[in-house]
């Protein structure tokens, strides 16, 4: 029998905010914000698909939270994690890949200049369109990964707005950025940084480890197709940005 891998997102995969859940279902809180307040919970079809999956099959979590938003999922993950959208991998121990950070650290070096540039270029299109936006470089590791923009008051239209026009700026300078937008949040990712190469390297490893094992894919973005066409297999939640952009095809 061989053995079988399932590289999972999380928010919105596998849990979401308890304002996207069904009201009144019965919820298993997930993660937490550092308050202590339950924040992201399963449904009970959620946490039951999880504990067949864990059942059948090594589950490796790669998601865009940081390690200290990734420390406040409650769930045992156990064989490691890819996290900051691939800029880190997290052995099963818990402990940094160092290797994998090194190249990390090099690569953002030369990208955080571009970044810098693109906030202040983002900044100075949500003044001109009067709409208030929280835009922030997202760093871990005192590494500086990527450009996170969130409206203030969770109007997405404000994003509707300002999103368009960033793009267009990208296009005309040619910048080698990939913008993603899912909801009330626009990421802008250098291109070194992507799940599908982190996981690209794990599943190196564990070819060497394990030699021929299965591969399967779970997402709901379209920032996880990436990796997730790297997999053997793809499994999309029916509620996800993949599915309604399916839907509309």
């Amino acid at each position: 029998m061989l053995k079988k891998f399932l590289f999972a997102d999380l928010d919105d995969t596998l849990f979401q905010s308890g304002r996207k859940c069904p009201e009144g279902a019965p919820l298993t809180p997930m993660a937490y914000l550092k308050d202590g307040t339950a924040h992201s919970f399963a449904t009970k079809a959620q946490k039951s698909f999880l504990m067949l999956m864990q059942q059948e099959m090594t589950v490796i979590p790669v998601t865009a939270r940081n390690a200290d938003a990734f420390s406040r999922v409650r769930w045992p993950f156990t064989n490691g994690a890819v996290i900051n959208y691939g800029g880190i991998i997290l052995r099963a121990d818990g402990a940094v890949d160092e290797d994998w950070l090194a190249q990390s650290r090099t690569q953002a070096a030369h990208t955080l200049p571009m970044l810098e540039h693109v906030s202040g270029v983002l900044q100075s299109i949500a003044d001109s369109l009067c709409v208030q936006l929280r835009i922030r470089i997202i760093s871990d590791f005192e590494t500086p990964f990527y450009l996170c923009a969130k409206s203030n008051e969770g109007d997405e239209q404000a994003l509707d707005r300002t999103e368009p026009l960033l793009r267009d700026y990208c296009a005309e300078t040619a910048l080698p950025l990939l913008i993603h937008r899912n909801g009330n949040n626009l990421s802008v990712l250098p291109l070194w940084l992507d799940k599908c190469h982190a996981v690209e390297h794990l599943t190196e490893r564990l070819r060497r480890e394990h030699g021929e094992i299965v591969t399967f894919g779970m997402g709901d973005s379209l920032s996880d197709l990436g990796f997730m066409t790297t997999c053997d297999y793809a499994l999309v939640p029916k509620a996800s940005q993949i599915n309604r952009k399916w839907e509309a095809a």
